[in-house]
């Protein structure tokens, strides 16, 4: 910790708390008699969660944020100045960003960390990442899991078009002394992590209906959704205000402000997400490649990036190419997305950034791949 840092944090958050309550009427705990070194753990649904839960914590603290950022520019730079966010590679192991984290904790900083790695879109809490729970025991600090409810609603992962407003809360889960997690085995310490995190949005709206209003709900739901409950025609969707149109067959699925669905059999978008994702599974299984045309392909390397080629996306159950470049799936870490239309991954340790064109559902290469890989771990046991 510096005494810089200390001071954009003490200067910047009570503006950040009346921006939040303004724009979203956000509340959220201030918690007190804290250890002086933690480590906070929270559930990742906006790009707002690192100033969601920023504004509970007084004393100032490391967020650790995905490389994308690094290429920002300048903005990137009055970021690293005024509160030096810990860069993480999505899609990787992510050991550097670990050994910083320890760095920082052990210096008697504090760190807030979002133990999925990714926003949920299907809001519902994403796996933590495996080395979670081992970083922390070994940390020696303690641990703090925060938990943002109804964020998925505010501002879904899927959305193109501005924010809705509606009930949004940040909660302290639970707290856990660097002498009590210190007792426990790395096993138990990721299952409190499992259950203070863990968060089905549709089963807490369907349990008790908050109202989330805003113009344009529906937009960009075609970032998630790429196949039609009606005439099950892939990439005919198109969203317009608040519904989600099929070009090919007219139907017309309306997003109304509880985050309902009526022109389908599914009421909410989880459960139409979960229908879709049986026919990429068969798709996987039957070798059916998903193929995009005018991708960018791009070596991403520390804060800049350079392009490889413009070419076309195929995947099948085996690989991912670019015109005549081809990664097998046995040599890439993971896939992860970020935005609405980036995927990255890395491979013989190098970094990747595909940007399909805006039109193209990226979650769909997302979904193949996942459905690929659980097939072939589950042919290979």
């Amino acid at each position: 910790m510096t005494r810089k840092h200390r001071f954009f944090w003490a200067f910047f958050r009570p503006l950040v708390a009346v921006f939040l309550k303004i724009k979203f009427g956000y509340k959220y705990d201030k918690p007190k008699d804290l250890p002086e070194k933690y480590i906070v753990l929270s559930n990742h649904c906006t790009d707002f969660d690192p100033v969601f839960v920023g504004v509970s914590f007084k004393k100032q603290m490391y967020l650790v944020a995905s490389e994308h950022i690094t290429r920002w520019g300048w903005p990137y730079k009055l970021l690293k100045f005024g509160f030096e966010p810990i860069i993480r590679y999505k899609a990787t192991v992510a050991t550097s960003t670990v050994l910083d984290i320890l760095r920082k904790v052990r210096k008697g900083a504090r760190v807030c960390l979002f133990a999925e790695g990714v926003k949920t879109w299907d809001g519902v809490t994403c796996p933590i990442l495996p080395a979670t729970a081992q970083m922390i025991k070994k940390s020696g600090a303690a641990l703090v899991t925060y938990k943002l409810i109804g964020g998925y609603f505010v501002s879904p992962a899927w959305s193109e078009k501005g924010t809705r407003k509606g009930k949004i809360e940040g909660r302290i889960a639970g707290v856990y002394t660097a002498e009590r997690l210190a007792e426990m085995s790395n096993e138990e310490i990721a299952a409190v992590i499992e259950h203070d995190l863990y968060e089905d949005a549709y089963k807490r709206q369907l349990e008790s209906p908050e109202k989330y209003k805003g113009k344009n709900k529906a937009k960009g739901l075609e970032n998630l959704i790429y196949i039609c409950p009606k005439c099950h025609k892939y990439d005919k969707l198109v969203s317009q205000g608040d519904k989600l149109i099929c070009t090919d067959c007219g139907n017309e699925i309306v997003y109304d402000d509880y985050a309902m669905l009526t022109g389908c059999d599914q009421r909410t978008v989880y459960e139409l997400f979960k229908w879709q994702c049986d026919f990429t599974a068969t798709d996987a299984s039957e070798g059916i490649p998903y193929i995009a045309e005018g991708i960018r392909f791009y070596r991403i390397d520390k804060e800049s990036s350079q392009l490889l080629c413009e070419a076309e996306l195929r995947m099948d159950r085996e690989s991912i190419s670019f015109g005549q470049r081809r990664f097998e799936f046995d040599r890439i870490t993971d896939l992860a997305i970020h935005g609405n239309h980036a995927l990255v991954f890395e491979s013989d340790k190098e970094y990747y950034e595909i940007l399909l064109p805006t039109g193209v559902c990226t979650y769909k290469f997302l979904q193949y791949y996942r459905e690929a890989v659980k097939q072939s771990k589950s042919a290979r046991a």
